[in-house]
């Protein structure tokens, strides 16, 4: 058993919807979890509900090996789907566009989409499957564009009185996104990520001092 941290693999809107596969790997004995999430940092400091969503949770060294298994129960899925699937009303554009963007999809719908390409006169081999998966991994990898006004906000907010300037600067600096492999890359540019670590500590500063004159005129 691995001794790694378990960490995020897939998310669901809910615990229902991620019981499948579940049953699917617990089945071949791989350990996994389920934690209900939200974002860690809401822009819009709503805090709402709707935005929590279920996570399954696997050790990384077991990510390769249940995204093996989800294919081959997908594709078997695929080999007799529902007449009414949504899938099959979809064009071949449509259809190669799931190929595009796999983690947007379900893996049935990603198997479905290239068996229905292959029926239809146009198939898409697995060379050419697995160029699509790195270009899209290089997309998910790429960092945000520059984040010009959050960056202004951030030293704004950290000389007006830090604690939001914390955030804002932690955000830029620490935000990761996740990528279907399990790496974890930054979310935004180096110079943005430089300016987070900035914000952060001309927000520590600010709060300090803050704190301190709101000391002095108490206790003084």
């Amino acid at each position: 058993m691995s001794t790694e941290e378990l960490q995020p693999y897939r998310r669901f809107p809910n615990a229902t919807v991620a019981q499948p596969l579940l049953e699917l790997l617990y089945a071949h004995g791989i350990e996994a979890e389920t934690r209900l999430d939200q974002p860690a940092f809401d822009v819009s400091f709503a805090f709402n509900e709707t935005s929590r969503y279920c996570l399954v949770l696997l050790h990384p060294a077991d990510f390769a090996r249940a995204q093996a298994l989800e294919q081959q129960a997908a594709e078997a899925q695929a080999a007799n789907p529902p007449a009414d699937y949504y899938l099959l009303a979809f064009t071949n554009p449509e259809l190669s566009d799931i190929l595009l963007r796999p983690d947007e999809w379900s893996p049935l719908d990603v198997a479905l989409a290239r068996r229905l390409l292959a029926e239809r006169g146009a198939p898409v081999s697995p060379a050419r499957l697995q160029e699509l998966r790195d270009q899209r991994l290089a997309e998910l990898a790429r960092p945000a564009p520059r984040q010009t006004g959050g960056v202004v906000a951030g030293y704004a907010l950290a000389l007006l009185g830090g604690f939001f300037g914390l955030l804002i600067g932690w955000h830029l600096y620490g935000h990761h996104r996740r990528l279907p492999t399990g790496e974890q890359v930054p979310a935004f540019q180096p110079a943005d990520r430089a300016h987070g670590l900035r914000i952060l500590v001309l927000s520590s500063i600010v709060l300090v001092a803050l704190l301190v004159w709101y000391g002095y005129r108490v206790l003084g």
